[in-house]
C-alpha cells in the first residue's frame, strides 16, 4: 500500500523538445486534443501546450493534472524531454542540487515577469526546470 506523499516541490509541468513545431503541435492537438499557444516573447520557440481543463487564470480544475510545453530542440541547450517543478526559491533549490551531487544546466532568469526559471540536471542525467513564482 502506497503512503501518502506530501511534497513542497510539486511537479507542474512538462518540457518536450520539437524539430518541427507546427507539426508537433498538429499531432499533439488531432491525437490528445491538446490545445497550444506560443508564449509571448518567445518567437515561436516555445508553445505552451494545455492538456486539462484550466480556468480563467489558466490553472487546472483536475487535483494533479498539469500542462505543459513543446520547445525548439536545443533551446536552453536541451534536447530532452524534462519536467518542472514549482519550488518556493530558486537559490535554495539549487543549493540542494548541489550539494547533492547535481549540476545547474541553465542560470537563473527572469521568465517574463511573472517568475524566475532554472535547468539543474541530477546525478543521472535527467533535466529539471525549477519555477519560482513571483510573489
Amino acid at each position: 500500500m502506497l503512503s501518502q506523499v506530501v511534497t513542497t516541490d510539486p511537479v507542474s509541468s512538462f518540457n518536450l523538445p520539437v524539430d518541427d513545431m507546427g507539426r508537433a503541435v498538429d499531432f499533439y492537438s488531432r491525437v490528445f486534443g491538446w490545445t497550444s499557444e506560443a508564449l509571448k516573447g518567445s518567437g515561436g520557440e516555445y508553445h505552451h501546450a494545455t492538456t486539462a481543463v484550466v480556468d480563467d487564470d489558466g490553472v487546472p480544475l483536475s487535483k494533479g493534472a498539469i500542462n505543459g510545453g513543446l520547445f525548439k530542440r536545443g533551446t536552453h541547450g536541451i534536447e530532452n524531454t524534462f519536467l518542472e517543478l514549482e519550488v518556493d526559491s530558486i537559490d535554495d533549490s539549487v543549493k540542494k542540487v548541489l550539494m547533492n551531487g547535481g549540476r545547474v544546466a541553465r542560470e537563473k532568469r527572469t521568465m517574463l515577469d511573472f517568475a524566475f526559471f532554472a535547468i539543474v540536471q541530477d546525478p543521472e542525467g535527467n533535466y529539471l526546470g525549477l519555477m519560482e513564482y513571483r510573489k
